[in-house]
């Protein structure tokens, strides 16, 4: 598959599955991780390490999960239909090392859990054309303030908080930032908690749980229209690449 195949399309992943974990985050990561790993060891040691040591730079993907036919079981979710794994990026080379990463691997195992892969489909991204788009959140939007807290929608503060985070995605990927300030209008926005369980969260509490304040919905962003092009391909918002900020546009 050629570069140009992949460019301004998505990943759509679909897997079955009996079951897997209520924070199904860390799985996918992994999948994501082991799909890149099997392409290009190379690559992914320039995406998750620097200097021997774990990268803490953005990732230039964002995904989002969906699943058809479910219910809940305690930490376990029992799934009667497919999974299905979304994954973006306006980077066509790392798009391409996930998509014959996946290929590769069939079977994916992970803590006692495991995923078939049954097929992976190239959907045309759907990229605004104006400086003023209505998106929708395929997966919830988490925003930290300066003080480290998860921000309410509704907080004063919360547009500056996405605009700052933007800003270093974009210098991140391009090298530079924002070309002119974010106008992010919610449409209807609500809040959703996220749980996380995950041993990185060891020192926070017992449960080893992360509580994510987030918000899914439908919301407008006006501003320069290459910088709403990239974003609605890496995503908005914190821990992208952790199942968080996958956008899809609506209008504009």
């Amino acid at each position: 598959m050629q570069k140009e195949k992949v460019k301004d399309m998505r990943l759509e992943v679909v897997f079955k599955s009996k079951r897997i974990p209520v924070s199904y985050q860390f799985m996918c990561t992994s999948v994501i991780k082991g799909a890149i790993k099997n392409s290009s060891e190379e690559k992914f040691n320039e995406i998750y390490y620097f200097e021997d040591k774990k990268s803490k730079q953005s990732k230039n993907f964002v995904f989002s999960v969906y699943l058809k036919g479910y219910e809940m079981v305690e930490d376990i979710f029992v799934v009667k239909g497919d999974i299905k794994l979304n994954i973006s990026s306006p980077d066509s080379e790392l798009m391409l090392y996930i998509y014959n990463g996946l290929l590769a691997k069939k079977e994916i195992f992970y803590k006692g859990f495991e995923l078939s892969l049954q097929r992976v489909n190239l959907l045309k991204e759907q990229l605004p054309t104006t400086n003023d788009a209505l998106f929708k959140t395929l997966s919830p939007i988490a925003v930290k303030g300066k003080e480290g807290g998860f921000l309410e929608v509704e907080d004063e503060a919360f547009g500056d908080a996405l605009n700052y985070i933007t800003d270093e995605m974009l210098k991140d990927y391009r090298g530079y930032g924002l070309k002119e300030p974010l106008k992010f209008t919610p449409v209807g926005m609500k809040k959703q908690v996220v749980k996380l369980k995950h041993e990185e969260f060891k020192d926070l509490n017992d449960d080893h749980i992360l509580y994510v304040n987030a918000h899914r919905g439908m919301f407008r962003l006006k501003g320069d229209l290459e910088d709403l092009k990239l974003v609605t391909q890496l995503g908005f918002g914190f821990r992208r690449s952790m199942g968080f900020g996958n956008i899809q546009l609506v209008e504009g």
